[in-house]
């Protein structure tokens, strides 16, 4: 079959972010035999891509056309409207204009809520939850002339986890616009973290990729983008188990170092394990801390101290790596006392640059849901397409953002609301992060 595999993702906050759930259907699809064409409407343009879109519908006249719905709005409380989801329903609209193909849709946005999101999209058919397996069983049943009843939703766990097929002409776009490259080496979360989606997207198991796939892809990204800084975009890279040691050794085996970031946990972490990072590339840690109090990050469902967060930054920069932080207020355990010894917290921690959020974005599958709903604050008609918070009992949003913009107004380091330096951080990325990194060790040697 001719299947047109698109992505329907316009947010730019705080990079724009290459479509890699749309590269792994694209890769198993086409692995089946099936003629597959990506398309990425960011990079033409809220306003354009209609237009390339009808040219290659024209060009392609595609079988199905499958959409990969990455998000449906922003974390941030301050910039929360409907825009990204509208954005989103018009993708899926303009397919639906251009061409008679059924249209499925999935992605982790999608399968916060597939059932809303059908409802309001209009779409044929979903797979909520993994794509490798089900994508190809829904392919499968329409090639055959027995498709399922229209607003099917298919969950199917994945029999294999497929690697990316990266779109030379899309990838061009995001290495230019960040010199940021995705990769994804396991599925599943261990943690309970209250907030987090991944363990009802992944699962709680973790599920490896095999080592020779994902090193051959660090090879092909190395190779073919060498400006560009990888980022792993597994839940937590440095989990438990420690498989990315393995990922890591093999990259210093294989002589495929090269800049590289990730989500990195404080937890159980020690000196032996940045140092192996830090040799295999490692420029900056995006440092999952989240909470800014002992009681805040019990309350948020972590296992390790504020101390041990500390501890953990001050080692990384100790080994040249920049790290980032970020962190909520407001979630549960949260009081004014807790604020307060946050914000203290927080400017201490200098020179981490902390990304800070008032609020916690409720989203279906998220343990919180279940407090919130207990609290009341949960409508019985709400569901994921409309931006909804969490506030912990007596903290007022409002008085809680005045706060934030006061203490924060005069760090340079401490960064809130999110979008305020977003411009700034886009103009970094699009020099490249690693380059400039690398100019600012050379400049600490010739001063030392």
């Amino acid at each position: 079959m001719k299947i047109l595999v698109s992505a329907a993702n316009f947010c730019r906050e705080p990079l724009p972010v290459y479509p890699l759930g749309m590269g792994v259907i694209a890769a198993v699809l086409s692995a089946a035999g099936h003629d597959v064409r990506q398309f990425d409407p960011l990079p033409c343009g809220e306003n354009d891509y209609p237009a390339r879109a009808a040219e290659l519908c024209r060009d392609f006249m595609p079988d199905l056309v499958c959409v990969s719905i990455r998000n449906l709005d922003v974390a941030d409380s301050q910039s929360a409207n409907q825009a990204l989801f509208q954005a989103v329903c018009a993708v899926i609209a303009t397919w639906r204009r251009l061409c008679a193909a059924p249209i499925i849709l999935g992605g982790s946005g999608f399968t916060m809520n597939p059932e809303a999101v059908m409802k309001h999209s209009g779409a044929d058919y979903g797979i909520a939850g993994e794509g490798e397996s089900a994508i190809l069983e829904l392919v499968a049943a329409i090639a055959a002339g027995r498709p399922p009843v229209r607003g099917t939703i298919i969950r199917k766990p994945a029999a294999a986890l497929s690697g990316a097929r990266y779109s030379r002409q899309i990838a061009a776009y995001y290495d230019d616009q960040t010199h940021i490259m995705p990769l994804q080496t396991k599925r599943g979360c261990p943690f309970h973290c209250v907030y987090c989606t991944y363990p009802s997207l992944e699962g709680r198991t973790l599920r490896l990729r095999p080592l020779d796939e994902v090193l051959d892809d660090i090879s092909y990204l190395k190779m073919t983008y060498p400006d560009a800084m990888l980022y792993f975009t597994d839940s937590v890279f440095n989990d438990p188990s420690h498989h990315y040691q393995d990922i890591l050794r093999g990259m210093l085996e294989r002589d495929l170092t090269m800049p590289w970031t990730g989500f990195i946990t404080p937890f159980g972490v020690n000196g032996d394990d940045l140092d192996l990072m830090a040799a295999s590339g490692l420029i900056c840690a995006d440092l999952g801390m989240d909470g800014t109090t002992d009681a805040t990050l019990a309350g948020l469902g972590k296992h390790f101290t504020f101390q041990e967060a500390r501890t953990c930054c001050e080692q990384l920069l100790a080994r040249k790596v920049s790290v980032h932080a970020n962190a909520m207020f407001g979630g549960p355990g949260e009081t004014w006392d807790t604020v307060r010894e946050g914000i203290a917290n927080l400017l201490a921690l200098a020179p981490v640059y902390t990304i800070i959020f008032s609020g916690i974005r409720l989203l279906s599958g998220a343990p919180i849901i279940a407090t919130a709903r207990r609290e009341g604050l949960i409508a019985d008609d709400w569901d994921d397409t409309q931006p909804l918070y969490y506030y912990a009992p007596g903290i007022d949003a409002d008085t809680l953002h005045q706060q934030l913009l006061a203490a924060f107004k005069d760090s340079p380091y401490c960064v809130y609301p999110p979008s305020s330096r977003s411009n700034d951080y886009r103009t970094l990325h699009k020099y490249g992060f690693a380059k400039l990194k690398k100019l600012e060790l050379s400049q600490q040697r010739r001063r030392s």
